[in-house]
């Protein structure tokens, strides 16, 4: 049988990350990286994600037959690179004719080995606010603890174990409690448990893979830019 893989692409972050990985061998068994590459420009991610992705399978010889299904990082994160992402897995679904796998940015944020009991995730939001959400994986999948939410900025001091937060939280916190770890969303780990929903038949058709926006309200008028800069309230 040839080799079949899921191609996981990310934008999140403001790093377009994108990542293949093979057909796990055996259930339970984590799969295996066949490729990762970044895209550090944001202004050009939209433009080079195709020609790289192209380019990063016939270095590794794989063809789009091979591929069972896109897995994509739905959010929460910038609004454009949501876009993005959604855009291109959504593309790629249609012309390989693949289901799609939409994950979130805080099941791309867990470890390799989660720990057995709910995990906070804490992610950067900007605008002084964290996404947070509290998660844990089972055989089932991901069971939402809290769904998503907005937290103020003020309240990272009070993250409690355990938790993962990304680095821009984790340098913030002025004394971090055991078990409070820093982590970063993964394309590797986005195609690793994109396999798991495969192979438990939760996949997605190509129009139902759309961007998870938290807050209603993604940008700040010029007026509210303006009044932060000077530090009205």
């Amino acid at each position: 049988m040839a080799l079949r893989f899921i191609l996981a692409i990310s934008t999140s972050s403001g790093v377009a990350k994108v990542a293949a990985a093979a057909e796990p061998s055996e259930a339970n068994e984590i799969a295996a990286c066949l490729f990762s590459f970044e895209i550090t420009d944001y202004k050009s991610q939209s433009a080079q994600l195709l020609p790289l992705v192209q380019q990063h399978l016939e270095q590794a010889g794989l063809k789009p037959s091979q591929c069972a299904a896109i897995a994509v990082d739905i959010g929460p994160g910038g609004f454009t690179s949501l876009r993005t992402a959604c855009g291109i897995a959504q593309g790629l679904s249609v012309a390989w004719q693949v289901p799609t796998v939409p994950l979130t940015s805080f099941e791309c944020m867990l470890p390799a080995c989660p720990p057995a009991q709910p995990l906070t995730v804490l992610i950067d939001a900007r605008l002084n606010e964290i996404y947070a959400a509290c998660i844990q994986r089972t055989t089932l999948g991901t069971q939402w603890i809290k769904q998503p939410y907005l937290l103020a900025m003020d309240e990272l001091q009070n993250a409690k174990a355990p938790a993962i937060c990304d680095a821009q939280l984790y340098a913030q916190l002025q004394n971090p409690s055991p078990g409070v770890e820093t982590g970063a969303v993964c394309a590797t780990r986005l195609a690793q448990l994109a396999w798991q929903e495969f192979q438990e038949g939760r996949v997605a058709e190509a129009f139902d893979c759309q961007p998870l926006y938290v807050r209603d309200k993604v940008a700040q008028t010029t007026i509210e830019r303006l009044a932060l800069k000077h530090g009205a309230v």
